[in-house]
């Protein structure tokens, strides 16, 4: 690493200066100027040698680029390879530390072979952390481009989209590690082991968005419990059970009404009109707007997401069909990212009791009266929706 090249470097520079020092010590103010004189030369020196050090080896989380020390073997493999091993390459690693978790597992033969393909390609600096599938005994040029191929890489990497909902979560999850969904499904089921907030009425909505590393062998809870620490650490700052108290709600109502503007809005700055939207409606005396009316919880309830929903779809039974039960769903509908959440936390102020997204312009339209709202909805019918 650079930092410890430059520490040598220091310690030898202080080292010589100390002796220099030694043999002075006792003569007059010419020999301490002399000592001045060195000393800058010796800085000079030094600042040189560190900048040309920068120069040729900065890195940082997930950009490497190395160089190779004097005398050091970069003996390689002839290759083609043969078998298969994962490693991992840590955050904030250099080109030389990457060559010696590759040495170490086989990949290639010797650190220096890799810090020497790795220093003459410009694209080493793009190697992301996480995990690789590999082979071993590839000559060091091969062990860079398997770095570099996606395809190594995404086998051990999932993202979370916002919105996703946890069974789109678990479906993905199987998909990518091979392991059965029936298994993940019962570990949602039974979610003690995932150290859910305690203020949680399930797992959907707090599978947080993101993309995540698999570590590879970890069991199905492990990893489902990873993606739930995330959300306890990034919204740990969101302040959501003082804010669900000034609003008169529960933690678990921000969670839910967070999911619906995810599922709702594609506009980040439309979150906090919608989400006053909602609470206008239940926050309601008129008897007018007892029920939400969102096509979005009918939707989560019977797992359809695609084309227009059907007179028997909206008439079914069930508690997320906010057109027929007053108040919200009993849970989440998705899983909401950290600009839906604080649109929850946040409502806007404003009277609005209708939105509409029109499917054509990406926009959403917000109404008061019921004037209002008829123009949206021929807005929204004109741009095909239905």
């Amino acid at each position: 690493m650079i930092e410890d090249d430059l520490d040598e470097l220091l310690d030898d520079a202080s080292d010589s200066q100390t002796s220099h020092s030694r043999r002075h010590t006792g003569r007059g103010r010419g020999s301490h100027s002399r000592r001045r004189h060195g000393a800058a030369s010796k800085l000079i020196a030094i600042l040189v040698i560190v900048a040309a050090i920068l120069c040729g080896g900065i890195y940082g989380a997930g950009k490497v680029i190395g160089r190779i020390s004097a005398g050091e073997s970069a003996v390689d493999y002839a290759g083609p390879g043969d078998g298969s091993v994962i490693v991992q390459i840590q955050a904030g690693s250099t080109a030389r530390d990457i060559a010696r978790v590759l040495a170490s597992a086989e990949v290639v033969r010797t650190p220096a072979a890799f810090v020497n393909a790795a220093a003459a390609d410009e694209r080493s600096r793009s190697i992301q952390p996480g995990f690789y599938k590999l082979k071993q005994h590839v000559r060091a040029v091969d062990a860079l481009a398997a770095l570099l191929d996606v395809k190594s890489h995404t086998l051990f990497r999932l993202t979370i989209a916002e919105g996703m909902t946890t069974r789109q979560v678990l479906t993905a999850l199987a998909d990518r590690t091979g392991q059965p969904l029936s298994a993940f499904e019962e570990i949602v089921k039974n979610p003690g082991e995932l150290q859910l907030p305690s203020y949680a009425a399930g797992v959907e909505g707090y599978l947080y968005p993101s993309t995540y590393d698999l570590r590879p062998g970890a069991s199905g809870t492990a990893t489902i419990k990873s993606f739930v620490d995330k959300f306890k650490a990034e919204t740990a700052g969101l302040g959501i059970e003082t804010g669900a108290a000034a609003l008169g709600r529960s933690p678990q109502d921000i969670v839910t009404v967070a999911s619906i503007i995810e599922r709702e809005v594609k506009n980040p700055d439309e979150g906090p009109k919608v989400a006053r939207v909602i609470y206008n409606r239940l926050a309601d005396t008129s008897g007018r707007f007892r029920r939400l009316d969102l096509d979005s919880t009918t939707r989560y309830a019977l797992n359809e997401y695609e084309g227009p929903l059907t007179q028997s779809q909206l008439a079914a039974n069930n508690p997320y069909n906010t057109r027929k039960v007053p108040g919200l769903p009993p849970g989440a509908i998705s899983n909401p990212g950290k600009w839906a959440l604080e649109s929850a936390l946040h409502p806007a102020a404003g009277p609005w009791m209708y939105f509409v997204s029109l499917p054509k312009s990406n926009v959403t339209i917000f109404a008061t009266t019921d004037r209002e709202w008829q123009d949206a909805l021929a807005r929204y019918r004109a741009e095909g929706g239905t």
